[in-house]
């Protein structure tokens, strides 16, 4: 699903159509004559207003509106990167955090253990203070809040490891 490694996405991108270009986010629409899939290309952390790149992700359009499946696409793959892209685009959108971290607690068992915990590493809800985005800007979470998801975090990430 996710594309993250740059000689791999150039690869796809070259065998892709460009359909739209958006200059202010940075992204690319591209429809895939193989497959008929439409592909987006994007940065983020452009995505959501911070005037910082961050890694650029390749995906296919559009994904799946629920967040719960989303978490079981990605979280239940073979392939890794789909647990750290997935991880990235949310990063910078600290507001979905909570509805995240619900959703974790809810079907923990459900997911691959190492998705799991790369997901969790990747969202950068375990060090929110370190966390480029939070640093940069605040969403409205209070500290408080910030710091009751990375508790919360913590402990699906020790459950998980523990297999309880």
């Amino acid at each position: 699903m996710y594309v993250l490694n740059y000689h791999e996405q150039v690869e796809r991108i070259n065998q892709m159509i460009p359909l739209r270009k958006n200059e202010k986010t940075f992204e690319v629409f591209y429809h895939d004559p193989q497959s008929g899939e439409l592909w987006k290309s994007f940065f983020p952390y452009k995505k959501n207003g911070l005037e910082l790149n961050g890694p650029k992700l390749l995906r296919p359009e559009p994904l799946p509106k629920d967040l719960e499946h989303q978490l079981e696409l990605c979280l239940n793959s073979e392939n890794v990167s789909d647990a750290d892209g997935l991880a990235i685009e949310y990063s910078p959108e600290l507001s979905k955090w909570e509805p995240i971290i619900e959703c974790l607690e809810k079907n923990r068992k459900k997911y691959l253990r190492k998705n799991f915990i790369r997901f969790i590493n990747q969202l950068g809800i375990l060090n929110p203070e370190k966390n480029i985005v939070t640093v940069k800007k605040q969403c409205g979470l209070p500290k408080e809040v910030l710091k009751s998801l990375k508790r919360k975090a913590q402990i699906q990430k020790w459950k998980k490891l523990l297999g309880l």
